[in-house]
């Protein structure tokens, strides 16, 4: 995990102005890399100044790379993790940063995205071809790292992170390509990953934004899994479970042969992210990393409702964290009139047993991170609201502060990986919008909204969750977004997800695919439990609020 940014101006006469707008960001950028600061300045031969300057969070190989990398032709800055598409001994012996520096250098520009896109993980990056005078810039087709685009004194910042009342207008860079900018034309060119919907609307507001046209070279041709309706047989194994009790609707699924396959499938890629996502990086938490010196404490959490995406998660981490290590299970409450008793207090604690019963030898530490209203307000006016920047809702006030909270731990908590089970409910069915979808059009309506949620997906909140979790010098993993999981639920008809039916429970027909997983390794209890936003799970948020709404919170 790292903080890049880059400055680009055309009329300042000296880079010690650079610099000085560099320190408007240097705090907010330098908490996301704790372990190494660098600054490079250029000046083009029509004096046309940049700054490049990265923060970064060792995660990756035997010795820390630090940033920006440069050469006598090129320039980066990265923000990532690939977990797929390099030379294992690259991503565990040097790290991806330096293979992906190389793997750039003299290409032809109509083939940067296509060897970015070839890799499988989240990315941030920018990268200055000297020679070219290009600047190529963007983030992963999911959209799970950050980057802001913002204008002002005269001047262009590409960055991880900003700040509020800092004389620059910001908006999030839409995930929708590589974008190409000619220094001595100011031509944008945008190689994309996709034409949908979502990102034709993105890619207008951000030309809105620059006030100049954006030339798209070409539109890929995606193919997408054309629905059909179950067939007799797959529906009698659907309907099979109506009016049966939870114990029983598992074993009537996974003693379906077909069902079972999928059961087990998932389960391989699943445990299969989770492992790229633990044994790549140093075996040090965040005090021992610069000694280096043995570590038994924790350096994996888990940010822990008792929910069944993050059930499964933790049970599959005990598999590939060292046994001597403890995990640490992030547990946030705000609702300090009942004793924190929060849902999300009282289902995690309940998990919690389970965990214990199936991996009697493993250290969990539950963490209770109980907030006050006044720690909340205090927090958000100091660091948060500069974290949710530029979004300004309800509900981006109370997720962005319900994360800062549960992935800052606690002063015994020294991890600097943080778990997390985002986009299980897009993949598999999990909000209340696709069992409404269902009761309206049936499988056609469920299928149309699961498609519309995906496309969506890379221009919701992955972004600020990225840049809240980050605040703390810890990397936000998503293994629910690994790019071989994904494709596979993808070619899954939406009837082999999930069965949103009114004829089966809630907690049980939505995302019974990934709750016949959990049933299948033991967690009987964390697979029934309910759909829960950490919104409304840790009472952070307030119900007479319109979640849509500005929040006059984020100032």
């Amino acid at each position: 995990m790292c903080g890049i940014i880059l400055i680009i101006t055309r009329n300042y006469k000296s880079e010690i102005n650079l610099l000085e707008l560099f320190q408007i960001f240097r705090e907010v950028i330098s908490r996301r890399g704790p372990n190494s600061l660098g600054i490079e300045l250029f000046t083009t031969k029509d004096n046309i100044q940049l700054l490049f300057a990265a923060t970064v969070l060792w995660l990756q190989g035997e010795q820390i790379t630090k940033q920006p990398v440069i050469n006598k032709t090129s320039i980066l800055i990265y923000n990532g993790d690939i977990f797929q598409g390099i030379p294992e001994e690259c991503k565990y012996q040097i790290g991806d940063t330096k293979y992906i520096f190389d793997l750039l250098n003299g290409v032809e520009p109509s083939e940067v995205h296509e060897k970015l896109y070839e890799l499988q993980g989240p990315y941030a990056l920018i990268f200055y071809d000297k020679l070219k005078n290009n600047i190529y810039f963007g983030r992963d087709k999911f959209g799970r790292r950050s980057m802001l685009i913002g204008k002002g004194r005269n001047s262009i910042i590409l960055t991880s992170v900003a700040k509020r009342n800092s004389d620059f207008n910001f908006m999030e860079l839409p995930s929708v390509g590589t974008f190409i900018w000619n220094l001595i034309s100011n031509d944008i060119v945008l190689y994309p990953f996709s034409n949908n919907n979502y990102s034709h609307k993105k890619i207008i507001e951000l030309e809105e934004f620059l006030e100049q046209k954006i030339h798209i070279v070409s539109t890929p041709t995606i193919s997408s899994l054309q629905f059909r309706y179950p067939n007799a047989e797959q529906f009698s194994i659907l309907e099979s479970i109506i009016g049966k009790s939870g114990e029983e609707v598992f074993q009537i699924l996974l003693s379906n042969n077909e069902w079972l396959s999928k059961v087990t499938h998932l389960h391989s890629l699943l445990k299969d992210s989770v492992a790229r996502r633990i044994l790549g990086q140093p075996k040090f938490c965040a005090m021992c990393i610069n000694d280096k010196i043995h570590c038994s404490h924790s350096s994996l959490g888990v940010l822990f409702s008792g929910g069944v995406d993050c059930s499964i998660l933790t049970l599959l981490c005990n598999e590939f964290v060292n046994k001597d290590k403890p995990i640490d299970l992030f547990n946030v409450a705000f609702d300090a009139i009942n004793g924190f008793k929060t849902p999300d207090r009282l289902t995690g604690l309940e998990t919690l047993q389970e965990l214990k019963q199936l991996c009697p030898n493993r250290q969990w530490r539950f963490k209770e991170l109980n907030i006050s209203k006044k720690k909340l307000d205090e927090k958000r006016d100091e660091c948060i609201a500069d974290l949710i920047h530029p979004l300004k809702t309800v509900l981006d006030d109370s997720l962005g502060c319900a994360l800062w909270f549960a992935s800052r731990g606690d002063d015994d908590s020294h991890c600097r990986v943080l778990f997390v089970g985002m986009g299980a409910d897009e993949l598999f069915g999990g909000y209340t919008k696709h069992r409404a979808a269902f009761k309206r059009e049936s499988w056609l309506g469920l299928h149309n909204t699961l498609v519309e949620d995906w496309d969506n997906l890379p221009y919701r909140n992955l972004a600020r969750d990225d840049r809240v979790v980050s605040d703390h010098g810890k990397q936000l993993r998503t293994p629910y977004l690994d790019e071989n999981l994904v494709n596979f639920v993808h070619n899954l008809q939406c009837w082999e997800r999930s069965y949103p039916s009114e004829k089966v429970p809630q907690g049980l027909g939505d995302k019974i695919l990934l709750r016949s997983l959990a049933y299948h390794l033991g967690l009987r209890k964390a697979a029934f439990l309910k759909k829960r936003a950490l919104q409304f799970g840790s009472r952070i948020a307030n119900n007479k609020e319109v979640a849509h709404e500005i929040s006059s919170r984020l100032g």
